[in-house]
């Protein structure tokens, strides 16, 4: 168990206490949802594609482009 898990199961063992305050069990709450959103796992690295299309029309003078077109590909 990793020590960001633990820290959550304690406060939510404070939050389900009698004694404990409705703005402490917000707070905790707050700092659960922080906690997870912190150490979420990172998404898989994507390569980005870079289209540079003046180049492209430099190369080849019958291409044409227009933003419709560069937001379809």
């Amino acid at each position: 168990m990793t020590n960001y898990e633990s820290l959550i199961e304690r406060l939510l063992d404070e939050n389900s206490r009698v004694d404990t305050t409705d703005a402490q069990r917000e707070a905790n709450e707050f700092r659960i949802k922080q906690i997870r959103l912190l150490n979420r796992p990172l998404p898989p690295v994507t390569p980005y594609l870079r289209f540079d299309p003046i180049s492209v029309r430099l190369q080849d003078n019958s291409y044409s482009y227009s933003p419709k077109k560069l937001l379809e590909k």
